[in-house]
């Protein structure tokens, strides 16, 4: 790891090294061509002063070639032919590495091959119904996030304009490009429970400070996934079962809880954090919002005054329409 990360350091340095060679390069040709000229044409039709020849380089070295200014001595016609042949040729060459580059950033952002520089983002692993759900609800959010995968479907995620990065998630390489040092949020919602415990530890490497979401699909493998350190698991088949049998005896609620799962219509559910000591009436909220519940302690309170006493750390459950 150590060692990857030694040899990456040393091509970065190495690539500032050639353009700090190019950018030298053209500097000297600007300073040499410039006071050349000037020594060997002072006097001559135009040319005055200093920033005379310095302007005359750079026309010449960008090929504009006015023609105002020609040399008239041999030094300066030397002087025109050596600007010329290391001007042009220095100024191409930095064309075409700036052409290069844009080229290569856009195909390695296709094709997921880059990497990201985005901070306090959420990294979804997989491409599937349950990542395009909770994607409508993060952009609803406004949030940051990426989508990293080695089977992903580029074309489509190309299409939806969503930040990708291919390659294997429970690799460090792949999980560096993601960012994944300065990301707040990895949400793992894929069908496999041992991948989603693999990609977990790996990720908690890294980043031991990340909050990890996750799916279940099997009972049992829940007491494992909080030991991988997976903060907040759903566990899909016992949730869906759930549902299943309260649209059958209770379709109602069942309507209620799939309108406020929902940000994006209907009417939203969402916390809100209390900073400092205070009481639930002092508490600031937008309009149209209800406060629902009380989260104090580790537990859910539902029935308070609005002279209540809030705690650091406390949270409220505020319910408003998302039309």
């Amino acid at each position: 790891m150590l060692l990857l990360r030694l040899i990456n350091r040393i091509r970065a340095l190495r690539r500032h090294v050639d353009k700090f060679r190019i950018l030298s390069l053209l500097l000297f040709v600007l300073i040499f061509g410039s006071i050349a000229f000037y020594h060997f044409e002072r006097g001559s039709e135009g040319v005055e002063e200093i920033w005379d020849a310095v302007y005359w380089v750079i026309v010449t070295i960008t090929t504009v070639g006015y023609g105002d200014f020609t040399p008239k001595t041999m030094g300066g016609r030397i002087t025109f032919v050596l600007v010329a042949l290391g001007g042009i040729g220095t100024i191409a060459y930095v064309i075409e590495q700036l052409v290069s580059f844009s080229t290569k950033s856009q195909l390695k952002k296709l094709f997921g091959s880059g990497a990201v520089k985005m901070k306090k983002h959420t990294i979804i692993v997989g491409w599937n119904t349950k990542a395009e759900e909770a994607i409508k609800e993060l952009r609803n959010e406004n949030e940051e996030f990426l989508v990293v995968g080695s089977e992903l479907d580029q074309a489509e995620l190309n299409a939806r304009e969503i930040h990708h990065i291919s390659g294997d998630p429970t690799k460090s390489e792949t999980l560096n490009r993601c960012g994944i040092e300065d990301a707040k949020t990895m949400m793992i919602p894929l069908e496999n429970d041992s991948e989603t415990i693999m990609i977990a530890l790996a990720t908690l490497r890294l980043n031991p400070g990340i909050k990890i979401v996750a799916t279940c699909e099997a009972r049992e493998h829940v007491e494992m996934m909080r030991g991988a350190g997976i903060d907040h698991i759903i566990s899909y088949a016992e949730l869906s079962g759930r549902l299943l049998a309260q649209a059958v005896t209770e379709p109602v609620v069942v309507n209620f809880i799939m309108d406020a799962t929902t940000s994006v219509e209907g009417f939203d559910l969402k916390q809100i954090k209390v900073g400092e000591k205070t009481r639930l009436a002092d508490m600031s909220r937008g309009a149209g919002e209800k406060v629902i519940a009380l989260y104090k302690s580790g537990r859910f309170v539902f029935e308070f005054a609005a002279d209540v006493v809030l705690e650091e750390g406390d949270y409220l459950v505020v319910i408003s329409s998302s039309c």
